[in-house]
């Protein structure tokens, strides 16, 4: 089951990235204006993207890739809300309804934890914290 929600996972950040260099100034869009080197933004964030789809297979280096993913799924969450209060995305010429892109807003809690389970954390790795050093 595992190997099934990876592969989904791995997929997922692999188109994800190639259309961050396919689909760049749409990607672009979202970034927030205020903040420079947009391009380089998108374009690194893609590079990351799929240097994950491929990472999460990488058996040596799982659980620290898991946690990686976690925190860049937390760090691009900002975009995301950025996207949906200034409905910023289009496809094909059409803009996007407001109420999908708030309603994708709540995907990003999986992609979280998804990114911690299936490089093989357990729940309690996920949910109880670690006792304070001392």
């Amino acid at each position: 089951m595992i190997t099934m929600f990876r592969t989904i996972y791995s997929m997922i950040l692999f188109i994800a990235g190639v259309l961050h260099f396919t689909h760049e100034k749409l990607f672009r869009s979202i970034v927030p204006k205020f903040l420079p080197f947009r391009r380089l933004i998108v374009l690194v964030s893609g590079a990351m993207e799929l240097a994950f789809s491929v990472l999460l297979w990488v058996q040596k280096c799982q659980k620290l890739t898991g946690k990686l993913l976690a925190l860049f799924m937390i760090v691009v969450f900002p975009a995301n809300i950025y996207m949906a209060a200034k409905n910023r995305t289009y496809i094909n010429g059409k803009k996007i309804h407001p109420v999908f892109l708030w309603l994708r807003l709540p995907l990003q809690i999986p992609l979280i934890l998804g990114a911690l389970y299936v490089t093989g954390h357990s729940k309690e790795d996920v949910v109880k914290p670690k006792k304070p050093l001392g």
